[in-house]
């Protein structure tokens, strides 16, 4: 064994936790450069989500804001990011030779969506990985995306929704459409490489989507607002879908907003709980509506968490893009803020705390471009 050798293993003998400290020492473009010095260190920068958690909380990394922009005269679409103090970030910016129709983001990797393909995009390595189309038409017909990450089996997961034609009898030719579903599972350390995964079919989506195709990602569970007719109010649901289980399932609705209709509430989550925001269009201000995990022994039991004052904002048109995780010393978490866009153009951030927010886009030139897809970044590595 040689001197290289030793020193090595000499090193993967140490305290999991004298590890951590070491590793989340080292600026993070050269902390990926890293992952091919041996299997071990693969694990850790790759794949161990508890180093990943280690490595934000100390940094306290800020997410990235994303913007789009479709080039119409060669069809194409140029990505650009910044930090949320409007510093470019040269790294990530780049051009996409398609237009996109979606771009999803989990645990810092994009899923850009166009009308016949869809790619896994890592915005720190820039690896595209191709996903397999195992029937065109279904991408052509696509409904619905979503994206998200199984911690447990360090797995990606693809949820695709897409229509076929079916007829109503036998006596009565009726065209209608059905909802059918399909799952991809992408391992992370397939990321940038040709594999065989193939898309599994779920067959057809049990329940109906209404008006907005948002939807949440929490636990491990997506979460979409459902109801069998749109304005009907009593009939608003909340669908799940367990990445784990592969399954669907249906939650509790607050009745509480049962005076809603779907087109006035949106999921979102903040501090890895689910929220339902709840407003109406002429109202200046929002209801946050907070799923608890347990209460008193009762699962999915909601209780109003904030109020969102949208006094002097023009609230007619908005949405909470996201949350972000304020530390502050003492490793004392506060509330932190939500990211908000309002109109077609503008967006900021609304400081749970103080309840103050701050209008970022005249910090950031993003005219012409669609609005900010914020990336966590406490798992790019």
């Amino acid at each position: 064994m040689d001197e290289e050798e030793l020193e090595s293993l000499e090193f993967n003998n140490l305290p999991k936790d004298i590890i951590f400290d070491i590793l989340s020492r080292i600026p993070l473009k050269q902390l990926y450069q890293l992952r091919c010095v041996c299997k071990k260190w693969l694990f850790y920068l790759y794949q161990n989500p508890e180093f990943r958690g280690f490595y934000h909380k100390k940094h306290k990394i800020n997410p990235i804001l994303l913007f789009t922009k479709q080039i119409i005269e060669n069809p194409s679409t140029q990505l650009s990011s910044y930090y949320i103090d409007g510093t470019p970030i040269t790294q990530i910016s780049t051009n996409f030779d398609q237009s996109l129709v979606s771009t999803l983001t989990c645990n810092g990797i994009l899923c850009l969506i166009t009308k016949t393909n869809a790619f896994l995009y890592d915005p720190i390595t820039m690896r595209i990985t191709n996903l397999p189309n195992s029937n065109r038409r279904r991408f052509d017909s696509s409904f619905g995306w979503a994206f998200g990450f199984s911690s447990f089996r360090n797995v990606f997961k693809i949820l695709h929704f897409y229509t076929i034609e079916k007829k109503s009898d036998n006596f009565h030719y009726c065209q209608t459409q059905e909802i059918m579903c399909e799952i991809l599972s992408k391992p992370s350390s397939d990321l940038g490489f040709e594999s065989q995964d193939e898309w599994n079919n779920l067959g057809i989506c049990p329940f109906d989507f209404l008006g907005r195709k948002n939807y949440a990602f929490v636990d491990g569970k997506f979460y979409w607002l459902i109801g069998e007719k749109k304005f009907n109010p009593e009939n608003i649901k909340i669908m799940s879908f367990d990445i784990e289980m592969e399954g669907f399932g249906l939650n509790y609705f607050p009745k509480s907003c049962s005076n809603r209709s779907v087109e006035c509430l949106d999921l979102v989550e903040i501090r890895d709980f689910l929220c339902l925001t709840d407003r109406l269009p002429w109202e200046s201000s929002m209801d946050i509506w907070m799923m608890e995990k347990e209460n008193k022994g009762f699962p999915n039991f909601w209780v109003k968490k904030y109020k969102i004052d949208l006094m002097g904002i023009n609230h007619h048109d908005v949405r909470i893009l996201g949350h972000l995780i304020k530390i502050n010393g003492g490793d004392c978490e506060s509330e932190g803020k939500i990211m908000i866009k309002f109109g077609s153009q503008s967006f900021g951030f609304y400081e749970l705390d103080n309840e103050v927010f701050t209008n970022l886009a005249g910090e950031i030139n993003s005219e012409g471009w669609d609005l900010p897809l914020m990336i966590n970044r406490k798992f790019l590595l």
